[in-house]
């Protein structure tokens, strides 16, 4: 029995799965640990011991309730420093028609790549959208058959090195191996998305703490890629700064009576709320929360759009609609207010197929973590963690591994 560790590393919360993958290439998650993030913030790192220690944390927890000793993890890479772009590329087989060989293909993304390489930037993903093979389009692998010229359109995922290189060793010094990494948006669209959404072409939103990922799909391939600096923690922040609260106090407020869409509140409904300084409690209209928080909401997707429309893409080209995930999905009336806002279709998106702890997985808080571990298995040389064998003596102190791991690093740089 094989298994692979996911790890989403956000702003709010770290979250780890172990899924056992079985003779059949089927998943099931097997433990789950979670521990609040602290010295992370919008997908980078700020401080990196105390990052370390919360993936130490939620690491530990999935290994003792999985019974898995976790040696390598697959992680989430989120942050303001993402972009992507769409690249075609054209390669000669031969004068005469000849059979498509995977080096071939191979060549083809290389070149696709190589327009796509910028300073300060690492390639994350490269996707292959469409293939077209003297002039037949919409080939969906080329591998096998004949022709003499190769076309592709490439989708392809950048991250600021800077970024990718602090995450890759907060890994490190936790102790873990690290095998692959993932954009966060692709994760929970992985995650959130049917086959046939991405076919009839849709738009994933993550709304996550401090960040929103987003994926559009059409014809069932990525077309653009991208996050936007808000999430729903600006939300909670905006609540405290207009009703003169606390931003612990604005949270419990957004959750408890907050409103995405304005046109649900009635005129008359009030809420309590304390302000700071006062001794008594105060109404106000709920319209106002509600207010505040479709203004915030606005702002969302207004950028997204405007990245989307920026790519030469256009909503109204797809035929699947607005898939929303992420904690802030849970929000009440967001489908309401991106039908509204967007005129289209909306729904709420969840983790799907998925097999073992079904009850817990099944909230829009988990469709990254959820995706990671969907995309690792089809990654090509995966490397799984070790095999499954029962936790029977105390784990080793993962502070020494960190004080080693630096020492490590250090000379590694000076090489």
């Amino acid at each position: 029995m094989k298994s692979i560790v996911g790890l989403d590393i956000g702003t709010s919360k770290v979250v780890a799965l172990v899924a056992e993958i079985d003779n059949y290439g089927d998943t099931h998650i097997v433990g789950i640990g979670e521990a609040k993030s602290q010295g992370i913030d919008k997908g980078s790192v700020t401080k990196l011991d105390l990052a370390s220690k919360s993936i130490q944390k939620a690491l530990k927890e999935a290994e003792e309730m999985s019974g898995h000793r976790i040696d390598g993890v697959f992680i989430s890479i989120s942050g303001v420093h993402i972009k992507s772009q769409n690249e075609r590329d054209t390669i000669s087989i031969s004068p005469q028609p000849s059979d498509v060989d995977e080096q071939i293909v191979d060549r083809l993304l290389e070149r696709a790549v190589a327009k796509a390489k910028e300073e300060s930037y690492d390639i994350l993903h490269t996707i292959p959208r469409n293939f077209i093979l003297d002039d037949q389009e919409g080939i969906l692998d080329p591998v096998g058959l004949t022709g003499s010229r190769l076309e592709c359109d490439v989708h392809i995922i950048k991250a600021g090195v800077s970024l990718l290189r602090n995450v890759e060793r907060t890994v490190g010094v936790a102790g873990y191996k690290l095998n692959g990494k993932v954009f966060a948006g692709l994760a929970s669209a992985e995650s959130s998305l049917t086959e046939e959404e991405k076919l009839e072409g849709a738009l994933l939103i993550d709304i996550g703490h401090s960040i929103t990922n987003f994926v559009l799909y059409m014809n069932g391939q990525p077309a653009v890629s991208g996050t936007v600096p808000i999430g729903g923690y600006s939300i909670t922040r905006d609540v405290a700064h207009f009703m003169k609260i606390s931003t612990e106090e604005a949270e419990r407020i957004k959750l408890e009576n907050g409103v995405a869409f304005v046109e649900l509140v009635d005129e008359i409904e009030k809420i309590k709320i304390k302000p700071r300084g006062e001794d008594k409690e105060t109404m106000i209209p709920r319209k106002q929360l509600a207010e505040v928080i479709q203004i915030r909401l606005e702002e969302i997707m207004d950028k997204i759009v405007e990245k989307i429309n920026a790519s030469n893409m256009r909503l109204e080209n797809i035929n699947a609609g607005v898939v929303i995930t992420g904690g802030t999905a849970k929000l009440n009336g967001i489908k309401d207010f991106t039908e509204h806002y967007l005129d289209m279709a909306v729904r709420i998106g969840y983790p799907l197929n998925i097999t073992g702890l079904k009850e817990k997985l099944q909230d829009p808080a988990y469709s990254c973590v959820c995706g990671v571990i969907k995309l690792a298995q089809s990654m090509k040389d995966i490397n799984y963690t070790s095999p499954q064998r029962p936790i029977q003596r105390q784990l080793p102190s993962r502070s020494n591994n960190s004080i080693l791991q630096r020492i490590l690093s250090f000379f590694k740089d000076l090489i």
